[in-house]
């Protein structure tokens, strides 16, 4: 191993009764550890006496003022934090907030489990004991749960504790990652995209105790918490409709070429029109458009939408489709013309003219598909 090989990363703001406990601690994890490390505090705009309290401790101090520039400063937990990530040297890097009510003395778990394999370690807060009064109480019965419940289930992860602060992972899976929150949805797009990237995500108990200087929490539940929840629809859209397209078309295709063939028909005194054909056609369609549009984003987007699109054995059949659709318009066309272009069966004509559609219009789109992944061979992105 490198000499450094723990970072400790303290994202803070206005934390002078706290920062310098939070130090010590720091120290004792990493002594415990019996690893080297460095100890960084990211300050975010403290106009205290915490950036004075952090240099006569001796530890790294970063200004995020002087990173993002006064004027471009988002000042929010995840830029915090991203700032002196970055300029971290260690191997492993810990972070954890600069308000006491985290047990910088757990390092040791969380090093364990990385030394082991993992590359992202989480705090577990409801297994390691949260003391009273530590987290209000609808944070702690309804929010957290309610969110890391959500995220669970749309990730398949198994970490329990979505939002512990606490946490460690390697500087590589961190770069892998490419964390872009400056807020404190950070920590969950963390999870998620570890998910994503089908990272080894492990998870530790640990503890959450009151601050030894309480003052207002930086958190605000709602618009935080609204925050996390838009996060996890938008990263949830790779995670779960790529599979969604294939459950939605398997359901719906059959429904609509029953259509095709029966239409119009009555199931116990239901009638069942071409307005019923339409509405199945246009959702087969879209679903078809929208998997089309999924493909492509996964030849201009991250790692870890071709992670969970399986682009790799990815077949085109766009001239397929659209010389299928072209047939159906030609035989359509002629069809009419052996009618000497008069009065034409509508029924017949209606179904023909449907089929073509969703050939012709999902042909389309897979072909231009096959120019934007030959666009990006000779100008890739950069």
């Amino acid at each position: 191993m490198k000499d450094l090989t723990i970072s400790v990363v303290i994202p803070c703001l206005n934390e002078e009764n706290t920062i310098g406990y939070c130090i010590e601690k720091a120290i004792m994890g990493i002594k415990s550890s019996g690893l080297k490390g460095e100890i960084i505090v990211s300050d975010n705009g403290s106009d205290d006496n915490s950036i004075e309290i952090a240099s006569e401790a001796g530890v790294v101090v970063i200004k995020t003022d002087e990173i993002y520039g006064p004027k471009n400063n988002p000042r929010g937990y995840g830029s915090g934090l991203n700032a002196g990530i970055n300029a971290a040297n260690g191997e492993y890097i810990i972070m954890g907030d600069s308000d006491s009510t985290y047990d910088f003395e757990d390092i040791p778990k969380f090093v364990e489990e990385l030394s082991n394999g993992s590359d992202l370690v989480v705090g577990n807060r409801f297994s390691g004991g949260i003391e009273n009064g530590a987290m209000p109480f609808l944070n702690r019965y309804l929010g957290n749960p309610f969110l890391s419940y959500i995220a669970r289930k749309l990730f398949n992860s198994k970490i329990r504790d979505f939002n512990c602060g606490i946490r460690a992972f390697t500087k590589k899976a961190y770069k892998k990652m490419d964390l872009k929150s400056t807020g404190m949805e950070f920590a969950t797009e963390m999870i998620a995209k570890a998910s994503l990237l089908n990272l080894n995500v492990s998870e530790v108990p640990t503890t959450l105790s009151i601050s030894i200087s309480p003052r207002t929490p930086h958190l605000k539940p709602f618009r935080d918490g609204f925050r996390v929840l838009s996060l996890l629809i938008a990263y949830s859209f790779i995670a779960l409709f790529n599979k969604s397209f294939n459950v939605i078309l398997s359901i719906f295709v059959p429904i609509y070429l029953t259509l095709i063939l029966f239409a119009p028909l009555e199931i116990k005194e239901i009638e069942i029109s071409f307005g019923a054909l339409s509405v199945f056609q246009n959702i087969v369609l879209i679903t078809l458009i929208l998997k089309s549009m999924l493909k492509i984003t996964s030849k201009l987007f991250p790692e870890f939408i071709e992670n969970n699109t399986n682009t790799k054995k990815d077949r085109n059949f766009g001239l397929v489709f659209l010389s299928i659709g072209i047939s159906l318009y030609l035989i359509e066309f002629f069809y009419w013309s052996s009618l000497g272009f008069g009065a034409i069966n509508q029924i017949f004509n209606l179904k023909v003219l449907s089929l073509a559609s969703v050939f012709v219009t999902y042909g389309i789109f897979e072909s231009f598909r096959i120019f934007i992944v030959i666009s990006l061979k000779y100008f890739p992105k950069n």
